[in-house]
């Protein structure tokens, strides 16, 4: 996604193919959501860009989930720095969950939600 936005000559090449239905894009969810957190880009930019007639965007169903967990556990479970259950991605979905249905956080792992003062976090043990 990073690479569309930065008009990247193969992207655009397969954007074009896509248009003419020589090939399909997609951008699976997490690809949109993790390109999002790294250039922080206007919604209208997306919309644009996501609009192209050859690009699909790809929800995360709750299948694609369970796989896409089982794909990530043994890098997060042995990786030095990241920590299972508190991922960026994962704590903002879910920040931003609580917040729009105005609800309570339940967790093991509370400073993973740490300065959000509009969300009430409980911790469980």
């Amino acid at each position: 996604m990073v690479e569309i936005f930065s008009g990247h000559p193969m992207m655009m090449r397969l954007l074009d193919a896509s248009e003419e239905e020589k090939s399909l894009c997609v951008a699976p969810a997490l690809a949109i959501a993790e390109a999002q957190a790294a250039m922080c880009l206007d919604r209208r930019l997306w919309r644009h860009v996501l609009g192209f007639p050859g690009l699909r965007a790809l929800p995360l169903t709750d299948e694609d989930a369970l796989d896409v967990g089982e794909i990530a556990a043994p890098r997060i479970q042995n990786h030095p720095v990241h920590k299972a259950l508190i991922g960026p991605l994962m704590t903002a979905q879910v920040l931003h969950e609580a917040r729009t249905m105005k609800a309570l956080i339940v967790t093991r792992v509370p400073e993973a939600y740490g300065s959000h003062d509009d969300v009430a976090v409980q911790l469980i043990q």
